[in-house]
């Protein structure tokens, strides 16, 4: 009961605004993918990679916020450790819970997140583009590794069957990466790409992200749950499409 309560103390410092109606979706989620998997239950090689493949991704996206508010005068993450590439430092419990259990419940788009990287924005200097760099760090990381494994699967064809599982790997990599490059580009604090529009906008736009933001994580919900089937069109359409032109002949089948 005392680490319940301890979790639930440090969610609630995280959100105070609603947190007992945010944390009640939460597990309202968590519960109807737990019921899923009475029915769908299928743990495979492909399974493990894609969850491993997921942490290490998260944690990279993660310290690349640090790092680059670090860089900027902001030395809080670094205080608190979180300069690191070791995934327990990042791992936040119901962050991993869920993406655990909608891979286990048969679902394809992965929906989680590490504990975010404490910043200080105010250290930020200059502050305008600390804002923008540290928004679009983790972001652009996930690019780059997308983009880097996508080379390694053009030029590792040639050698390799894409059922060999270091393919499988190089693959789930190239996939997840670019999903959560795609995915943190949504306009919704505390998403990236809301921060991101947050650091070049007017005092009106800013006012509006501020208000907003105390629904992030419930607007986030309603866009997966509502429009999962949207979005996981446009990003196979975008998935292959970059594939194709590495020359790559693999379709995806969700």
């Amino acid at each position: 009961m005392k680490k319940l309560k301890d979790y639930y103390d440090r969610f609630k410092s995280l959100n105070p605004q609603y947190s007992g109606i945010k944390l009640g979706i939460i597990v309202a989620v968590i519960v109807y993918f737990i019921a899923r998997i009475f029915f769908v239950v299928e743990i495979s090689r492909d399974m493990i990679i894609s969850l491993v493949v997921f942490v290490i991704s998260m944690t990279f996206h993660e310290v690349a916020h640090g790092y680059v508010a670090y860089k900027f005068g902001d030395n809080t993450a670094k205080m608190n450790g979180r300069i690191t590439l070791n995934p327990l430092r990042h791992i936040d419990l119901t962050g991993i819970l869920l993406p655990i259990l909608i891979l286990l419940s048969g679902f394809k788009f992965l929906v989680g997140w590490a504990k975010p990287v404490p910043v200080n924005f105010d250290n930020l200097r200059p502050h305008r583009l600390g804002l923008f760099c540290v928004a679009i760090a983790g972001i652009t990381v996930n690019f780059i590794i997308a983009a880097v494994s996508l080379l390694l699967l053009k030029y590792l064809g040639k050698y390799l069957d894409i059922e060999n599982i270091f393919m499988t790997v190089l693959l789930y990599t190239y996939l997840i990466n670019l999903l959560l490059g795609m995915f943190n580009l949504i306009p919704i604090t505390p998403l990236d790409g809301g921060r991101i529009i947050y650091s070049f906008s007017g005092k009106r736009v800013r006012k509006f992200y501020d208000k907003i933001e105390k629904y992030g994580i419930l607007i986030i919900f309603a866009i997966v749950y509502f429009g999962s089937r949207i979005l996981m069109n446009g990003f196979i359409v975008i998935v292959e499409f970059l594939l194709k032109l590495a020359g790559i002949n693999f379709n995806l089948m969700f």
